[in-house]
């Protein structure tokens, strides 16, 4: 009796020992599994900068996620005037500060003019007479939607199926001259070979800015797109090599950092400052 109530509880206790085991081993890989499977967020943004071979860092950059919509802007300071990196700073401030106000998704439009309007008032009244100024990018992106806006020559492009498809166009005298040809305004040879060609035709801070483009309906992004927004000094790199740098599957904070390491690493003698932020679409 004593070796059957012995050997009785060698049995309980290895059958407990066995139940513990398995529920440890349970809840391990439970918790491997939700880490494996646990879901992306809908969107991952990812940033970066150089001030490449300039003095000062002209380019500022901001995003901010809300319960309604996510908002990114990039605006590269004008390095030929000496404030540019203040303008810059104010403008992507302003557009951050008036975006958490309240849920502008009610009229995008407006909350673009108003922000880049209520920038350019701060600028003037900082700096009066100074000449200073901006461009500007920005994207607002609710759901599969993206509105965007844009003043001067920095860039918003949507990267998809391997490809970069540019979204807006550049407010430049290179453009400007290819529409007055376009329109009959001039002749051909007055449109080529401009030696102002790169001069902007619109920035915030100045006295006559009257509001910037504004997307004309909504893109409508698809899960893999690659929303992009960057500086003129990104433009060292070639289409071909940004893009296979974009095509690689990593977190957008990598592609960013890619990218800026790509610049770093051309073989140029002067390089703008150069900034740009990606954001990636992982769900419809």
């Amino acid at each position: 009796m004593i070796v059957l109530a012995i050997s009785k509880g060698i049995t309980v206790g290895i059958i407990l020992f066995i139940v513990v085991l398995l529920v440890g081993i349970s809840v391990f890989l439970r918790k491997d599994a939700l880490e494996i499977f646990k879901p992306k967020p809908r969107l991952e943004i990812g940033n970066a900068q150089t001030i490449g071979t300039r003095e000062k860092q002209d380019d500022s950059f901001a995003s901010h996620v809300s319960p309604y919509a996510t908002l990114a802007v990039v605006a590269d300071g004008i390095g030929g005037f000496l404030n540019g990196n203040v303008a810059s700073r104010i403008t992507v401030d302003t557009f951050i500060n008036e975006f958490k106000k309240g849920d502008v998704t009610g009229n995008i439009t407006y909350y673009f003019q108003h922000a880049a309007k209520t920038a350019n008032y701060e600028i003037r009244k900082k700096f009066e007479d100074i000449p200073c100024g901006t461009t500007l990018v920005s994207v607002i992106i609710i759901g599969n939607e993206m509105y965007w806006m844009s003043v001067g020559d920095s860039n918003i492009a949507l990267f998809r199926d391997g490809r970069i498809i540019p979204v807006n166009r550049k407010q430049n005298v290179e453009n400007w001259l290819e529409d007055q040809y376009f329109s009959g305004k001039i002749r051909r040879e007055e449109a080529m070979d401009h030696p102002q060609s790169r001069r902007l035709m619109n920035y915030i801070g100045f006295d006559g800015f009257e509001g910037g483009e504004v997307s004309p309906r909504p893109v409508q992004l698809k899960k893999g797109d690659k929303v992009l927004l960057y500086s003129d000094g990104v433009e060292a790199l070639n289409q071909i090599e940004l893009e296979n740098i974009l095509a690689r599957k990593a977190p957008a904070y990598e592609l960013a950092d890619d990218v800026i390491d790509a610049v770093n690493h051309k073989n140029l003698k002067s390089k703008d400052n150069s900034t740009i932020i990606v954001i990636g679409i992982n769900k419809n």
